[in-house]
């Protein structure tokens, strides 16, 4: 039976920070991005987070031209103690959100700005094949261990690209998961998502490698990933992936608010009702159940949150008639 809801690609991902400062100078002075609204943060939301006594300031941005792919910084005050989500983690580490992807046209002056915003990678640019496409990539950490995937693709050219300016929005993002079929069944059989793309690698081959993997270990490791979307598109797409032979940290429990770092992906929703009844009835109870509240820039929205396997926090929103 289909289920009688629809959910979109990802629209907006929510990061808590401790300062906007550095964030606002990543995405708007290197990335050519705009602030799109200044503001407080809804108390409702904060309420469903289960910060009561907290306030909130949020900075929405955006690529110039586009409605979607957005960053949206939140600062907390009185939120009780704040950690980071992913502390010291490695690119193979389980728990939570693990990057955010942005495409760029020019790698070598995006690298060059975000070092000179004290940006680092896990490794230089790496060029590889990701199945049938040649890609440059960089993994970057910055500010409340935000990391962001850099792709500038190689071959065969990317068309209808030509609006890109410096940083592009967020396209897609990766959470590296224990279990990938756990995952799986979760964004297929009860959100309902399709596969866009599955990418299969037994060993990484020698040579420099996007996660920074010594040499000497990177044939001992392989990478196995599914991109699934509502439509099966990469365009408000998750990635879930396994890193077999590589046996990290897990930081799934603290990948949550008020914890600094990459918070949430937001998801637009038809039929809410119906997916808080999907989700329990797979066995996966919100963490935040349905309320009401402001979301700039849809106006008044219910909204729900669930974590997903690997402990990823998911928030679901429906506009308000």
């Amino acid at each position: 039976m289909s289920p009688q809801f629809q959910i979109g690609g990802f629209t907006e991902a929510v990061v808590i920070v401790r300062s906007e400062t550095p964030h606002l100078a990543c995405w708007i002075d290197v990335g050519g991005w705009e602030l799109r609204h200044h503001g407080a943060v809804d108390r409702h939301l904060l309420c469903g987070w289960g910060l009561p006594e907290a306030r909130g300031e949020e900075w929405l941005l955006g690529h110039p031209g586009l409605q979607s792919g957005f960053i949206r910084l939140v600062r907390l005050e009185n939120a009780g103690v704040q950690s980071d989500m992913r502390p010291d983690d490695q690119c193979w580490d389980v728990g939570g959100i693990f990057d955010l992807n942005v495409r760029v046209l020019d790698m070598q002056q995006q690298s060059i700005a975000l070092r000179a915003q004290q940006w680092s990678g896990a490794s230089p640019p790496v060029q590889w094949d990701f199945g049938s496409v040649t890609v440059k990539e960089w993994l970057v950490r910055g500010p409340d261990n935000v990391r962001l995937a850099l792709i500038e693709r190689v071959a065969p050219p990317l068309t209808g690209m030509s609006h890109l300016k410096g940083l592009g929005p967020v396209f897609n993002s990766s959470l590296i998961v224990a279990d990938l079929d756990a995952a799986r069944r979760f964004w297929c059989e009860t959100l309902g998502f399709k596969k866009y793309l599955s990418f299969n690698l037994d060993r990484f081959p020698p040579g420099p490698n996007v996660f920074g993997l010594p040499s000497s270990l990177s044939a001992q490791v392989g990478l196995q990933l599914h991109i699934l979307h509502p439509e099966g598109r990469n365009e408000g797409s998750i990635e879930i992936v396994g890193v077999p032979g590589a046996q990290g940290l897990d930081w799934s429990e603290t990948c949550c608010p008020p914890n600094f770092g990459m918070a949430t992906l937001r998801f637009p929703v038809q039929g809410i009702d119906a997916l808080a009844q999907r989700l329990i009835k797979h066995h996966r109870v919100p963490v935040m159940s349905t309320i009401a509240t402001s979301l700039t820039p849809h106006n008044q929205v219910r909204m729900l949150a669930v974590r997903a396997p690997g402990g990823a926090w998911l928030e679901f929103y429906e506009p308000m008639a």
